[in-house]
């Protein structure tokens, strides 16, 4: 390159000096800032078009929003009130329960040998129907006892039927007693019978019979017996004797069956 061209030569000149300047690389290095500057002008422009854009698109919103404000009619608005919730209609009154019933004791089933007093025996079913069943014996108004007031009740308060069996029973609370002494009262009236003093028969027999609600002696029968007549005589003697004490169960005066050994021994 000639001095005169030198000092008018870029630097992109000087290092293409002698060598193919059509190449590509000449040309972009040749073209770079000319493109730089188109980079940036579009992009200013770009950048200038958004902010433009977003002025009148407020300026547009802005305007819409006034004009519908202005032409917007404000009306009354009817809310219906709430449901009125009507109560349910009161319960009715509880009937008037009768004052100073009189009650009977509840007591447990207990099986003893001792006497129960009369004011600590089971209620029976008939003591209940003008009776309260409660903790003691109360005396009071007589009449009939608490209605059913329960709802669809019928008012009124069926006592319990008797349940009491009709067959004699084995074993109550109370059995049936001698009145005095028993083995003094058999002593004094058993005859010992000749034909069994005759053979030397002696032994006990053993009788089965039921003592009644009244205390007398029904259907008396020898279960275990040593013949030479000491069956019947202690058959009669049995069947002589006087009414004892009934067996009582529940407060109640039961049959019981009682078995009763009578002895003959020869002296």
């Amino acid at each position: 390159m000639e001095i005169n061209a030198l000092k008018n030569a870029d630097y992109l000149d000087i290092i293409f000096d002698n060598r193919n300047k059509s190449y590509g690389g000449y040309q972009l290095r040749k073209s770079y800032g000319q493109r730089v500057g188109k980079a940036v002008a579009i992009l200013y422009g770009a950048l200038a078009a958004i902010i433009l854009y977003g002025l009148l698109h407020k300026q547009d919103v802005q305007a819409t929003t006034e004009r519908i404000l202005d032409g917007t009619i404000l009306t009354d608005v009817y809310v219906a009130p709430p449901p009125v919730v009507v109560p349910p209609p009161p319960p009715p009154p509880r009937a008037v329960m009768p004052h100073a019933r009189p009650t009977r004791l509840l007591t447990d089933p207990v099986v003893t040998d001792e006497p129960i007093p009369d004011d600590r025996h089971m209620a029976h079913a008939s003591d209940l129907t003008h009776a309260n069943v409660g903790r003691g014996n109360v005396i009071g108004e007589e009449g009939d006892i608490t209605p059913d007031i329960r709802p669809g009740g019928s008012n009124t308060i069926t006592p319990p039927a008797d349940t009491r069996p009709d067959k004699p029973l084995t074993y109550v609370e109370q059995m049936p007693a001698f009145s005095g002494d028993l083995q003094a009262y058999l002593a004094a009236h058993i005859n010992y019978p000749h034909a069994a003093r005759e053979f030397g028969i002696g032994g006990r027999v053993i009788v089965s019979f039921v003592v009644n609600e009244d205390g007398k002696i029904t259907d008396a029968h020898v279960v275990r017996g040593i013949g030479g007549g000491c069956d019947e005589e202690a058959l009669r003697v049995v069947n002589s004797m006087p009414p004892w004490k009934p067996g009582r169960q529940n407060g109640r005066a039961v049959k019981v069956i009682f078995n009763l050994p009578v002895v003959f021994e020869l002296q």
